[in-house]
């Protein structure tokens, strides 16, 4: 490792001191509370079942799709019969055809109809558009390393397979930094649990946060934060000709007075939240919360954040695992977008999901296998909600959209959705096309908000 990569890897929840004194400035200023926005990246580990997230509920294409996994579906403990689904609005593109949200996903159907969630539909990586005729006569070009867990949640967070540098969510970061949209303070970029490829740009670096408090140096923590001990390892380096200690030495530094900026403003901020669930989610929402409340004193004008929850790559036990998965998902977003409504951001936030892939339409006795495009959703209050965007595939085999299996050739790149939020967060046309090469290929970001 070169100088450069290490200082970048112990930059990875720290910045430079002076950036505190500009975010304290930023919080003071008026406009910076009004001109706030924030994203929120929930990611589903394993691969999100697309064909069990928007359900087919007209008569017709709900018993297509039921025959093609009729053994699965009496194995639920509420049984996925057309009864127990929850209808949604669906636009009249669709014709006859009409959706449904499996009875798990109950909050987020009510949300949808009250136009406070939107649904995108068969979106995943693509480099340009693709049918399965030209899979089959080899002229597709295709991302690398399809159906591959660690390469397509690369792939998702930064249009390249596992290795990649970058992600759209850091690079966004950046452009906004450079704009004038947000300061350069650690804050920008906040990660509760895993992705922090998603956060990383070239400037920017994820900022690590654990329920609800900043990481602490454990050292100092054993000795009360003795101001010897302290002072100990901040001087470490001012006689040393050594780069590579000074360079830790003043990561040490950074470290210590962000995760101190951080946890003081947590402690000072006094707002009460709505409850969440005590699930691993509902935590990790229930930290950004609490930390987009304390964004003056973060000094933060736009801000990106990843949650993350697994357990999504079902093979087996699905009738089982993913009811539940899909229950915690609901509870924990909907207790998201009251606690949002609380603080009068609902508008400046947006939530949206992705996931490694969807599934198989078919089954493979008990479960699914690894799919490519799924099915997300975006939530918040400038969202043109109650509506699908994209494309749902029907429920059949062997169509134009069908890589194999009922493995859905996505119609919406990843590009695409991703735009659609830098668009929103105050990037131009020109910016996003730089930091999605791809976009040019398609028709551009979506229509996502009002």
């Amino acid at each position: 490792m070169n100088r450069r990569d290490f200082i970048k890897l112990g930059g990875a929840s720290l910045m430079a001191s002076s950036m505190f004194r500009l975010g304290q400035a930023l919080a003071n200023s008026p406009a910076q509370n009004s001109n706030y926005k924030a994203l929120v990246c929930v990611f589903l580990y394993g691969g999100m079942d697309n064909h069990d997230t928007i359900i087919p509920y007209d008569a017709p294409s709900y018993t297509q799709w039921a025959s093609h996994r009729q053994s699965l579906l009496g194995k639920y403990t509420t049984p996925r019969t057309q009864a127990n689904l929850l209808p949604i609005a669906t636009p009249g593109r669709f014709d006859s055809r009409r959706f449904a949200l499996p009875p798990e996903l109950a909050g987020l159907a009510g949300l949808y109809q009250q136009n406070k969630v939107a649904v995108v539909g068969n979106v995943g990586p693509l480099l340009r558009p693709v049918t399965a005729s030209m899979i089959a006569q080899d002229t597709a070009r295709l991302p690398a390393r399809l159906f591959s867990h660690n390469d397509q949640q690369s792939t998702w967070m930064s249009g390249a397979a596992e290795g990649a540098q970058f992600g759209w969510g850091g690079l966004m970061n950046d452009a906004l930094m450079t704009q004038g949209l947000t300061g350069n303070t650690p804050f920008n970029a906040i990660t509760t649990a895993d992705g922090a490829l998603w956060l990383t740009g070239k400037q920017t670096a994820p900022y690590h946060v654990s329920d609800g408090q900043a990481a602490t140096i454990e050292a100092l923590e054993e000795f009360d934060h003795h101001p010897e001990l302290i002072a100990h390892f901040s001087n470490q380096a001012q006689n040393s000709q050594n780069l590579l200690q000074q360079d830790l030495t003043n990561a040490i530094n950074n470290a210590y007075e962000a995760n101190s900026q951080f946890n003081t403003a947590q402690t000072n901020t006094t707002v009460t939240l709505p409850e969440f669930p005590a699930t691993g989610l509902g935590k990790q929402l229930q930290t950004v919360g609490k930390s987009i409340a304390a964004r003056q004193q973060l000094g933060a004008s736009r801000q990106v954040y990843v949650v993350a929850m697994g357990g999504f790559d079902t093979h087996s036990g699905q009738a089982q695992n993913l009811p539940k998965l899909q229950a915690t998902l609901d509870s924990a977003l909907v207790a998201f977008n009251n606690a949002m409504e609380s603080l009068g951001l609902s508008e400046q936030v947006t939530l949206f999901t992705a996931s490694d892939f969807g599934r198989t339409l078919a089954i493979n006795g008990d479960g699914t296998d690894h799919g490519w495009a799924g099915h997300h959703f975006v939530m918040g209050g400038a969202v043109n909600g109650g509506t699908i965007f994209g494309d749902i595939p029907k429920s059949e085999l062997n169509h134009e959209l069908d890589a194999g299996g009922g493995r859905l050739i996505p119609t919406t790149s990843v590009d695409q959705y991703a735009a659609s939020l830098g668009q929103w967060m105050g990037l131009d046309t020109g910016t996003l096309n730089g930091i999605f090469p791809n976009l040019a290929h398609f028709n551009g970001p979506l229509s996502l908000f009002k």
